[in-house]
């Protein structure tokens, strides 16, 4: 039997969650929603200039769409061992309009009920978003410093 291709991402998304001990969660959204549709191209420079500052560290960024009063808006969540000082600085530099970053500590509780909420629901429609065939909806920066590299 094969695997569904939603399936699969979840799969290896969720293996890579739990691979590594996340301290941190950065969200990175426009302030403007109508412009986040640029994300996919702005977010190449802000993946460059982040694993060039931060060799040490791996990040686990995921594309998501925030629906808030029918004004559908795309950010980053960005997953890290630990908070990172200049992610505002890296995203003002890199990102083609204004964005905010926001961060908060990840608990081992906080990083199970997100992985329980992506198991269970179907995922964000990406594609009709930006009106593109195909959308990599997760990237990991940094992958050889994950403990568990079997994905």
């Amino acid at each position: 039997m094969t695997e569904a291709s939603e399936d699969k991402t979840k799969r290896k998304y969720l293996s890579m969650l739990r691979a590594y001990p996340w301290h941190h969660q950065h969200s990175v959204f426009y302030t403007d929603e109508p412009t986040s549709i640029a994300l996919l191209d702005d977010m190449i420079a802000f993946k460059q200039l982040l694993r060039r500052r931060y060799p040490q560290h791996p990040f686990l960024i995921r594309i998501q769409l925030l629906n808030r009063e029918k004004k559908p808006q795309a950010f980053l969540s960005i997953l890290a061992p630990a908070r990172i000082e200049d992610i505002q600085d890296i995203a003002d530099k890199t990102f083609s309009a204004d964005v905010v970053v926001l961060g908060r500590v990840c608990t081992e509780q906080r990083l199970e009920r997100m992985a329980s909420v992506i198991k269970a629901q179907k995922p964000h429609n990406l594609e009709r978003f930006f009106n593109k065939h195909q959308v990599r909806r997760w990237s990991l920066l940094n992958k050889h410093l994950v403990m568990n590299n079997d994905v």
